[in-house]
This record gives structure tokens, sequence and C-alpha cells, in this order.
């Protein structure tokens, strides 16, 4: 691209104006950099929980003591997220593979417990193979009277399951893709619904909802009752990952020193915006370069494709481009670079952030407060890549001091 083209075609060129234009940003992931992903993955055990032991879905009998999801006290969530996610040693196998989104690793959960109670059952009933259809949530009900008396599996049967079927290298969709092929020939029927994007998927991913947004949250945005309510949601209890005042801050010193700041999160517009006008963020960026899941879901919708979530770069381009329709055909076919002489990066904790900003052509800081904590580091060396302990420290690569 001509280096003065936007300003010839603006008219405002002139042959003495040689210098190139030069874009300057830095873009920050949410959930692991500003703020804590605790309350994701306590929201997503006790999602995997309320689909399999609710009257409401497959009422399945549990282990030890009952709890009311109204009433849900914290050494239950804690309780409910050792025994889903093994101390979350299924968290990191599944981020490690390139899986960013909370609903997609319930996703993951599911549909290997349910692999592994068809295995069960064909045992028991001498080759005889389980039929199971998710079209709605009183679906689950029947899933459950079919399953009724089977173990459920534990932690530790789902990450081998994962281990021996997942071959290395794979990440990201394709892990579902390979796990819902693998399980097919274990069940009397078409296993399409273990596919992401399923009628299953949207049961459980509307359940987590519930319990994420709450009552009143859940309706504005859905614009319908949830199937099993009552519950307050997590939304207003998130934890920033330094002083709100303090990152507040890093914002404004960022723009002062000519950086524009925005945003590629894996959360829906929403969620991003009730905390961020919480904290007093959310005043600090240009509503055009907050880039959410909720960019992605338009463009599938757009385009009649898979929705382009994290580790592709379809979220990291809206917050470089801006959230503009007319770019999203670009964006999707990674067509639209940053220009070598900009100085553009993503602050992210994950692998999956890693990849993505790769695709989109930025540069990348890691950030040692997501998931694994400072262990991340050997990931960050790994892919060659600064990182430092959290987020206000960013300063120190992006102007070395």
């Amino acid at each position: 691209m001509d280096k003065n083209r936007k300003w010839r075609d603006a008219g405002l060129y002139f042959p003495e104006m040689t210098e190139e234009i030069r874009m300057k940003k830095v873009i920050f992931d949410v959930d692991g950099v500003l703020l804590s992903e605790e309350r994701y993955f306590d929201v997503s055990a006790l999602t995997v929980w309320e689909i399999l032991h609710s009257k409401d879905y497959m009422g399945l009998p549990m282990e030890g003591e009952d709890f009311d999801p109204r009433h849900v006290t914290e050494g239950q969530i804690a309780s409910c997220r050792s025994r889903v996610w093994g101390n979350d040693r299924l968290l990191e196998f599944l981020k490690a593979r390139g899986i960013n989104s909370n609903w997609d690793m319930v996703h993951a959960w599911l549909i290997t417990a349910l692999w592994l109670m068809a295995r069960t059952y064909k045992e028991r009933s001498g080759g005889e193979k389980v039929s199971l259809t998710f079209e709605k949530p009183e679906d689950m009900q029947k899933a459950g009277l079919l399953l009724m008396g089977l173990p459920i599996p534990r932690a530790d049967a789902i990450l081998e399951t994962w281990k021996s079927v997942l071959p290395e290298g794979l990440e990201g969709e394709d892990v579902i893709t390979c796990i819902s092929r693998a399980m097919a020939g274990d069940f009397g029927n078409s296993t399409d619904w273990a596919l992401l994007r399923s009628p299953f998927w949207t049961i459980h991913t509307e359940a987590f909802q519930a319990w994420y947004l709450g009552d009143d949250t859940f309706i504005s945005l859905l614009h319908h009752m949830p199937f099993s309510g009552g519950k307050e949601g997590f939304l207003s209890r998130e934890v920033p990952l330094a002083p709100a005042e303090a990152i507040r801050t890093l914002f404004i010193r960022l723009k002062e020193k000519g950086f524009a700041v925005a945003v590629a999160t894996g959360r829906a517009r929403k969620e991003m915006e009730i905390p961020f006008k919480l904290f007093h963020w959310y005043e600090e960026f240009d509503p055009l370069y907050l880039a959410t899941a909720s960019d992605a879901v338009e463009a599938a919708d757009m385009f009649h494709c898979p929705v382009p979530d994290k580790p592709q770069p379809f979220i990291f381009s809206c917050a470089v481009f801006g959230r503009k329709r007319e770019n999203y055909k670009a964006y999707l076919e990674e067509k639209m670079k940053p220009q070598e002489q900009d100085d553009i990066y993503v602050c992210g904790d994950s692998y999956s952030d890693v990849l993505g900003s790769r695709r989109a052509g930025t540069k990348f800081i890691g950030i040692l407060t997501g998931l694994e904590g400072k262990k991340a580091a050997a990931m960050f060396e790994r892919e060659n890549v600064p990182y430092v302990d959290r987020i206000t420290d960013i300063e120190k690569v992006i102007f070395g001091k």
C-alpha cells in the first residue's frame, strides 16, 4: 500500500509529504488480564453441576450435599469446581489446546462425560447403544432417565480420555470436532449434538448465562426467561487484577504517550460493558475499538459462517481497525493487517491470545495473571514473546523502562 494513500484519497496529499503514518495502539484482553477469570471458571463448574443434577435438566443423583442454586455458598462453589475441573488441571489442558471460551470448555466436559456414560451403558446392556437427542431443554430430562444409575465420570477419567483421543498439535475447534467424531460409534444415533453451536451447546450456554448474568440481565439481553431461573448472577462481583484506578491510570498514561487503547475479548458485549462502567474504564475507550464476541457472532450471521472466535484473528482485527461491517469480510479472510511500521501490542494471558494476535499481525505481551499464573511464563518463552507479572507492568516492554 502506498504510504501516503490515505492522505491522497482524502485530498490532503502533497509531494513533500514522505513521512509514513504510524499506528500506535495497545489492545487488552479482559479475562486473566484486566479482570480475574476465577468467576468464569466457578460458573462453568456450576453449569456442569446443574446440567447433570438439577431436576430442570438431567436430574442425575449426586454424591454429598445438594445445594440450592439460588443460595449457593462459596464453599459449595469451590467443592463443585474441584470436582468438575480436577483442581483446574482440565482447564489448563484445554487452555493449552487453544480453547479460551468457557462455553466451549463446558461443552468439551459434558460431551465427554456423556460419551463415557454411553460406553458404560453399552457394556451393561450387552452391546445396545443409547440414543440421545438434544433439541430443547426438556430433552435433558429424557437423557437423564436413560442414563439414570450410570456412574458420572470423574475429572481424571475425562482428562485421560482427552489425552487418549486428541493428537498432539490439535488446537481450537478441531479439539471438539475430534472428540465428537471419536464418540460417534458408541451411540445409536447421530452425535451432531456434540458439535459446537448445536442445540445442545445452546442449552448449556444459556444455563451458563443464567448463572453468570442473573435473571434481570439475562432477560434484558436474551429477551426471554431463563429455563432455570432464580439466580442473582456473578457479573457484579468481578475482581480487577490490579487496583481499578491503577488500571484506569494506565489507559490514560498510554494515551498521553500517543497510544490508542482498545479491547479484544471473548466476552459478549454486555459482559464487558458492565464491569468496565463499574470501574470507570469504559469512558477511556472509543467504543468503535471495543471488540467482543458479539462482533464475531454478528460477522457469522452476516456471512453464514462459523463464529470466528479466538484464536482466529477476527476480534483482534476489529480492535485494530474498528468494528466496521464493511471490513468484516477482509477480517475473516485475514486480508487486513497492520503495516510494518505500526506499533501495535496485544496484551493477553493465554496461548489462544498468542495465536490470534500473531495471525492478526500484531506484537504481543504476555500477562502472568491468567489461569496458569507464573507457570504461563514457560509457554510465552517457548513462543518467544515478552511477558510481565501483571498488566500495570506493560510499559516496561513498550517503552523499555
